[in-house]
């Protein structure tokens, strides 16, 4: 099912702009995704036999870890360098770029789709989720950030707007981070979705980073940062990172960032 869409041509070159820092940052070892990633992998039983498609997979993690279970595993996102590292962590795997409003899949390809905090990036999100839905002959897994105001991402990100373009920062109101976050946002998505919610978690989940310059890396490599980047300079944007980063140093310099995540299986 083909579908151009905006979002996947604009968000594509913004995470793609750094994608090594992106891989081994968020999706190192210490990366925001590994407990909600263990979480489904045990709540889905995913194993030898099952088939996996990741949408927005960013450099594989996930993938991997299915993979190392025994799953067979595909993934889409619309940033070709994060695509290309994902294929070389599972070379075994099936990864596209593309968009997750017109997944290029016949219907009822894999068992289990998934969407760690990409679903929200969607312009599209009920088309994104449909096809999610029509690929799946199983279950599909939403993942969103919540407890917004509290969230260390957002106490890091909200200082800098001032180094934004205001449209930029409007923009990802409707398609960002956050977009399905609010209350019911995403439940009345699925529901248009033809998806039916059999699990909903609430997961703690602190982001850990080792040291200062390490957060500040991933920050930078952030796709939603490279807008700041452009308007204000990388220097202008790394100092106002580690200003605001200050709060959560802890022990060892270690940088700890609350973090809630709702995990979300459904079935259509």
């Amino acid at each position: 099912m083909a579908h151009a869409s905006g979002s996947a041509t604009r968000w594509g070159p913004l995470f793609g702009a750094r994608a090594l820092d992106w891989a081994e940052t968020w999706e190192g070892p210490l990366g925001w995704g590994t407990v909600p990633y263990e979480e489904v992998l045990r709540r889905t039983a995913t194993g030898s036999g099952t088939s996996v498609l990741d949408c927005g997979c960013g450099a594989g993690r996930f993938s991997r870890m299915a993979a190392n279970r025994g799953a067979t595993v595909a993934g889409i996102d619309a940033a070709e360098p994060l695509i290309r590292i994902a294929k070389e962590r599972t070379p075994e795997g099936d990864f596209r770029v593309g968009d997750l409003e017109g997944l290029p899949w016949p219907d009822d390809s894999f068992n289990l789709v998934t969407g760690f905090s990409s679903f929200q990036f969607a312009d599209d999100k009920v088309l994104a989720l449909e096809e999610a839905r029509r690929v799946s002959r199983g279950r599909v897994v939403v993942v969103i950030p919540t407890h917004v105001p509290d969230s260390g991402v957002t106490q890091v990100f909200k200082p800098l707007f001032p180094l934004f373009p205001p449209d930029a920062l409007e923009a990802m109101k409707q398609s960002g981070m956050f977009a399905l976050s609010e209350p019911g946002k995403l439940d009345d998505v699925l529901a248009t979705a033809g998806l039916t919610v059999h699990d909903d978690i609430d997961q703690d989940c602190p982001i850990v980073f080792t040291d200062v310059d390490s957060a500040t890396r991933a920050f930078l490599g952030a796709g939603p940062m490279q807008p700041a980047i452009e308007r204000s300079g990388e220097g202008q944007v790394a100092d106002g990172i580690r200003g605001a980063l200050g709060p959560f140093i802890g022990d060892a310099g270690r940088v700890i960032l609350p973090g809630w995540y709702r995990i979300v299986i459904a079935e259509g």
